[in-house]
Formats: structure tokens, C-alpha cells, sequence
């Protein structure tokens, strides 16, 4: 029967076969690419509001060992310490997940 078909119609055809391909390819790689990005936030979002608990047991630890009040504000000490919690939790997240 391939030897009805002219080379030019052979070769149309073989040319909207790759297109379609090419275009279903791309359709799944968006689809992976969605897929990818949303168990990104997920993870992200999670490791964000687990070290954020873990960050505020250890600030109600020291504040309780520093006898700070529970209306008092934070020394600065306790401040600094915070934040450097925060940055080295976003830095740990950034290398467990984005990498």
C-alpha cells in the first residue's frame, strides 16, 4: 500500500505527525512542570510552618529561662536570635527542597 502513496504525500504526513508529537510532548511537560511546582509549595509551605513552631518553642524556652514576662517584649538578645533562626531555617529549606 506505501508504494500508492506518493514521497510528498509520505512526507506531509510524517510532517503532521511530528507536529502532533511536538505538540503533545509540550502539553505533558507543562502538565509535569505544574506538577512539579505545586509539590514544590507544598513542601516549602510545610517546612515553613514547621520550623516556624520549632523556632517558637526554642525563643518560649529561652524567654522563660531569661524570666522575660508573657507581655513583656523581647530583649534584644532574644530578637537577634530569632532572626538568626529564621535565616538559617529559609537557608536549610532552600537547600533541602529548591536543590
Amino acid at each position: 500500500m506505501d508504494t500508492c502513496v506518493s514521497p510528498a504525500v509520505r512526507a506531509a504526513a510524517l510532517k503532521r505527525e511530528k507536529k502532533a508529537a511536538a505538540v503533545l510532548a509540550r502539553v505533558a511537560g507543562r502538565a509535569a512542570a505544574a506538577e512539579r511546582r505545586a509539590a514544590v509549595e507544598a513542601a516549602w509551605s510545610d517546612g515553613v510552618r514547621n520550623g516556624c513552631e520549632a523556632i517558637a518553642k526554642t525563643i518560649a524556652g529561652v524567654r522563660k529561662a531569661m524570666g522575660v514576662g508573657k507581655n513583656e517584649s523581647d530583649p534584644s538578645s532574644i530578637v537577634a536570635m530569632k532572626e538568626h533562626l529564621e535565616m538559617e531555617m529559609m537557608i536549610a529549606l532552600r537547600k533541602k527542597i529548591l536543590e
